[in-house]
């Protein structure tokens, strides 16, 4: 299942099918659940995004040695202190 995200506002779709026209609605979430996998497809063909499912970060960042807080930046924006980057671990991900 594909999980798209639609334009600002857009709460349903209709699209064609073999006997007719079918409606999707958006969930609370906002998001259109594609099931099928043409569609989907399509949808991304016509300029509609597929959600991200992972929810973490693959890559390293800066996390601050003084006041802990977790930057993509060199300088921490909480307290100004430079810090070293970290790599993330590759079988962590």
């Amino acid at each position: 299942m594909a999980r798209i995200i639609p334009p600002q506002g857009m709460k349903e779709l209709e699209v064609k099918t073999r006997t007719g026209k079918k409606v999707i609605r958006a969930g609370k979430d906002g998001l259109f659940n594609i099931e099928n996998p043409r569609l989907a497809k399509k949808l991304k063909e016509e300029g509609l995004g597929e959600a991200g499912l992972n929810g973490y970060a693959t890559s390293g960042g800066y996390p601050c040695s003084s006041c802990g807080f977790g930057s993509w930046f060199k300088k921490c924006s909480r307290c100004g202190e430079l810090n070293e980057r970290i790599e993330m671990d590759s079988s962590s991900g």
